[in-house]
């Protein structure tokens, strides 16, 4: 059998845990802030333009293939596992080309001498904070 002050001891310390965090979360915001990307001046912005256009012609054309590799495959899918393997198979491929666009973008802003932007949408996320796209 338990004894009630060790019931309380642990309310107790669950209570000052959770303050303990509340608190700390309350201050997360502006730490998260000094790292947020700033905005692109406009000769920035002109000056990338041409290759980030092309970049972004290119991977909505790879997009393109993938859903269309996809529809290929989930109109073939026999049974269930089938379907899930062709979903999964779209899944990855997503990912890599939003992974290969992040990369290519961190390089016209290198080769361009901008500092390239950490954090954005979804920082927050999964631990994932590079890129934000």
């Amino acid at each position: 059998m338990t004894h009630p002050n060790l019931l309380r001891r642990g309310r107790s310390l669950a209570t000052a845990a959770g303050i303990t965090l509340l608190s700390m979360g309350s201050a997360l915001p502006g730490l998260a802030q000094d790292s947020a990307p700033q905005r692109l001046t406009p000769a920035q912005e002109a000056q990338i333009f041409p290759e980030r256009k092309a970049l972004l012609v290119r991977h909505q054309r790879e997009r393109i293939q993938t859903l269309q590799k996809s529809e290929r495959c989930v109109s073939g899918a026999a049974n269930s596992s089938a379907l899930r393997r062709c979903l999964q198979q779209e899944r990855q491929e997503n990912q890599a080309q939003r992974q290969s666009l992040r990369e290519s973008m961190r390089e016209i802003y290198s080769r361009s001498g901008i500092d390239v932007p950490v954090g954005g949408p979804g920082a927050g996320r999964s631990g994932r904070g590079q890129g934000g796209n």
